[in-house]
């Protein structure tokens, strides 16, 4: 049986990067979408989808109407950030993503958390 080229069997292969991550925030660029996926990337103290979690967080806080009586402990969170989340842990996520960005970039994404610190 003849042996096939590497180059073909790779090219047959459908392989996604592992630290590819699609950024699925409503309201940014294409562009603003990709410079938050580099940021996410190049900060050892974030990860994949941090910030598209930490905005829908931080969403869901504002806007309950019980927000001014938030509590880690009273609400039965447990403090792991992948089970329950810290709505102020995931702003601060935010604004080291913003300030990782580039200017042009980094004011899509900090038009839509005003907004919502706004309503806060």
């Amino acid at each position: 049986m003849p042996r096939r080229r590497p180059g073909r069997v790779r090219a047959e292969q459908w392989q996604r990067h592992p630290l590819t991550h699609r950024v699925t925030i409503t309201g940014l660029s294409a562009p603003a979408r990709a410079e938050v996926a580099r940021v996410e990337r190049s900060r050892n103290f974030l990860w994949p989808g941090v910030t598209a979690d930490s905005l829908r967080l931080w969403k869901e806080f504002v806007r309950q109407p019980y927000r001014k009586l938030w509590s880690e402990y009273e609400n039965g969170s447990c403090g792991i950030w992948e089970c329950c989340g810290n709505p102020f842990e995931a702003r601060e996520f935010l604004d080291a993503v913003v300030h990782g960005m580039s200017r042009r970039r980094a004011r899509e994404l900090r038009l839509l958390v005003d907004r919502l610190d706004d309503s806060y």
